[in-house]
């Protein structure tokens, strides 16, 4: 062949539209082949994301209610409020929008009866009572205006000052360690709690007798002799070993058989008995003023209306309250109405607290799953005077520190 019919060969090949009919002449058409596996996991990550974008109640009553509306058992056994929640969520994703909607949004079949525990009404009281909120009023305004001083003269420091507190801070807590030990209780030690001036220390425990302890020497100063049952928490009064005589009231108390007692440091046995409650007092506080005293009951065993524990402002003007219906409430004091809901827990709340600040420790209400708790429950939790230490202990038997801009 010579070197010209080479060349026209190659050349015509090398056209544009001969390439193109290469390529065509190569395609092969493919019928797809149906696969029932691939069907099912497309529909299963399907529903899953169906799933996530519902949004569903949180009250466990509607919860229940919705269970039924879909002719599931309401509980099952060993189901929580949160394993209820996810089981009405897995059952909605396999459902069609429309019947979501009817599911959700509708009341079908379920009318709300106004009773006592729905309906809120108000009653006239006392002379007493209005007396007592006339003064939790004035002592509230002066706390608060001498909070507001101690804020601006905080704001005013210099920041190599703060920044040298909080490196102080830090040295101080890596130095800790374990001071003494000490057996409180014959049965579990509920609660323990610092005196005012920080040498005393008060325990609760289920053996239902508490006890008052040096801080230094770890030697109990007095056993209280009173409760019949277990007793869940142990208080001092506001102005005990400061300004309160020996002989007047300093420490409170409370048990699961409904008691509450008031006790002085000189004497073993009761001061007086408030009246009794008809279930379990898990908390009480005392008002910063130290003229009245808040309790926290179960008014039906572990049911969702269960107050769990109470929390008063620094100021004194509101307090803060924690249930078993996973939500917390602000009541004002000087008018006996709730003025804030704070809902987002999806488990009971067990303890509550404030900042010094004023602000509701909102994040840290129960389960601190905000800021990397692990999943066991927590039970108490307190807050440092300046605001910049949490400390909470949980049933998993440790008790973690944490501070405020490290969550």
């Amino acid at each position: 062949m010579s070197e010209e019919g080479t060349s026209k060969k190659f050349g015509s090949l090398a056209t544009l539209e001969a390439v193109k009919a290469i390529q065509v002449c190569e395609r092969m058409e493919v019928d797809p082949i149906e696969s029932q596996h691939e069907a099912e996991l497309l529909a299963e990550f399907e529903r899953r994301r169906r799933a996530r974008t519902l949004t569903l109640p949180t009250d466990d009553v509607q919860v229940k209610l919705k269970l039924r509306k879909l002719n599931q058992p309401i509980c099952l056994f060993g189901e929580d409020i949160l394993d209820r929640r996810e089981r009405l969520r897995a059952l909605l994703s396999t459902m069609t929008e429309d019947e979501v909607a009817k599911i959700l949004h509708t009341e079908e079949g379920f009318v709300e009866k106004p009773d006592e525990e729905t309906t809120t009404w108000y009653h006239r009281g006392p002379m007493s009572l209005r007396a007592a909120r006339v003064a939790i009023a004035d002592f509230s305004l002066r706390r608060a205006k001498e909070r507001l001083i101690r804020a601006r003269e905080n704001a005013a420091r210099p920041p190599h000052e703060k920044a040298l507190a909080r490196q102080e801070a830090h040295k101080w807590i890596q130095q800790l360690n374990l001071h003494a030990s000490q057996v409180a209780d014959s049965r579990p030690v509920a609660f323990c709690e610092f005196s005012p001036d920080s040498e005393h220390i008060v325990t609760a425990g289920w053996s239902g007798q508490p006890s008052v302890w040096r801080r230094e020497t770890c030697e109990r100063m007095i056993r209280y002799v009173g409760h019949q049952s277990q007793s869940g928490c142990a208080r001092f009064h506001p102005h005990a070993f400061i300004s309160a005589d020996l002989s007047e009231l300093n420490v409170a108390s409370c048990a699961h058989d409904g008691t509450v007692y008031l006790w002085s440091l000189d004497n073993e046995k009761p001061l007086a008995e408030l009246e009794k409650h008809e279930a379990r007092v898990s908390r009480l506080a005392f008002h910063p003023n130290g003229r009245h005293l808040a309790t926290a009951w179960y008014l039906r065993f572990f049911m969702e209306n269960s107050v769990a524990d109470v929390a008063f402002h620094p100021d004194g003007s509101v307090a803060l309250t924690g249930g078993l219906d996973c939500y917390g409430r602000v009541w004002d004091l000087r008018t006996g109405r709730c003025i804030m809901f704070l809902d987002g827990h999806t488990k009971e709340l067990y303890t509550v607290d404030w900042l010094p600040n004023g602000f509701p420790s909102v994040n840290l209400i129960v389960d601190m799953v905000n800021i990397g708790m692990p999943v066991f429950q927590v039970m108490c939790v307190d807050i440092s005077p300046n605001g910049k230490w949490i400390i909470s202990s949980a049933f998993d038997r440790t008790f973690k520190l944490w501070t405020q801009s490290e969550y």
